[in-house]
């Protein structure tokens, strides 16, 4: 993609700020501005075609407080990105309540954000087994009707990427494999949270997939377990990487560390809620408050975060943050709720 439709893209989605009443209608007014109406139509109209790699966003309502930041990092790349999104409601829900649909689905920027939405139909339980494979099937069903997709990524909705431009190195590194995964094992664990695939071993994948869930079984099957039945009864080639290793010798295949691996280096692949969730767990200091989504005052977090973390966010009083720790602890029984007052009763600011 050029540079130009890169900006342009950009600018339309809101990734770059300019004067949208500048926009004129005709090609004749083009100087008044940098882009006209004709611009966009030209330019951004036929966007499926003008990627060779396709991005599929697995997602669901509690990715929220992430899939802003999450979706626009995705964009940067230059790929064609699909929010895959799961329908999380019930008919004993109350589905006229406008704040269950806030808090439940994708507002405007995300549509905006991503290329293409799909809603699979609903399925019951199992929603990260069941559910995950509809969400990336459905989505198959696009990138088949496009012919020039050569390789795709799958990821989650709370996975964030510090250098998307390095996606223009991945079919380098993926060479002669089928696909590769961010966090796998010979013979073992191939984790789902990243995996790359040239687009005719995906389409095999998917399609083996689709072989074995059209018979349900209760609680679902895991998607790792899939994935390792796909590659061991198809032959297909996994090329191993650097992987985030523990302290311990194993692997970090949630990415709770943000420790250094193939993926980290090449695209800054981060697994935002579990790195959150563990320096909650173990009292470390929070993520940066700027890969989370404060809308509506933090209305996507749930009610401990929104009473701590989200209030240390918004004060910088260290007070909430030691609220966030003891009520995260990661054991039941080294859990604390004590009130504000307990850690003090002024705030605790930290000095720039």
């Amino acid at each position: 993609m050029n540079e130009e439709i890169r900006d342009l893209d950009n600018r339309m989605i809101g990734l770059e700020k300019f004067n949208y009443a500048t926009i004129s209608s005709g090609c004749t007014d083009r100087l008044n501005g940098k882009y006209s109406w004709n611009d966009i139509d030209f330019n951004l109209n036929d966007a499926p075609f003008k990627r060779d790699t396709a991005i599929v966003v697995t997602s669901y309502h509690g990715h929220l407080m992430w899939l802003k930041n999450t979706l626009a990092s995705y964009r940067k790349t230059d790929a064609f990105v699909i929010l895959a999104y799961d329908n999380s409601s019930y008919i004993w829900d109350n589905l006229e309540d406008p704040d269950f649909i806030l808090r439940r689905f994708p507002r405007p920027i995300h549509y905006l954000l991503c290329h293409a939405y799909v809603l699979k139909h609903k399925t019951y339980d199992a929603d990260k087994r069941t559910g995950w494979f509809w969400n990336v099937r459905y989505a198959q069903n696009i990138i088949k009707s496009l012919p020039n997709i050569k390789y795709v990524y799958v990821t989650n909705g709370d996975c964030f990427l510090d250098r998307p431009d390095g996606m223009a190195e991945m079919p380098g590194v993926l060479g002669d494999g089928d696909f590769m995964s961010g966090q796998s094992t010979p013979n073992g664990t191939i984790h789902t949270a990243c995996m790359f695939f040239k687009s005719d071993a995906f389409h095999k994948m998917i399609d083996y997939m689709s072989s074995r869930m059209k018979y349900t079984i209760l609680a679902g099957q895991s998607p790792e377990a899939l994935v390792r039945d796909a590659v061991d009864d198809l032959g297909l080639k996994e090329k191993f990487l650097e992987y985030p290793v523990l302290p311990d010798g194993g692997i970090d295949y949630y990415c709770t560390r943000d420790l250094e691996s193939t993926y980290k280096k090449v695209l800054g692949f981060r697994n935002l809620y579990a790195e959150q969730e563990y320096r909650e767990n173990n009292r470390l200091e929070p993520i940066d408050s700027k890969y989370m989504d404060d809308f509506r005052d933090w209305s996507y977090c749930s009610g401990e975060w929104k009473e701590t973390l989200c209030k240390y966010y918004s004060t910088g009083d260290r007070r909430y943050l030691y609220m966030w720790w003891d009520r995260g602890c990661d054991t039941d029984t080294d859990r604390r709720y004590y009130p504000l007052e307990h850690y003090g009763t002024e705030p605790i600011l930290v000095k720039e």
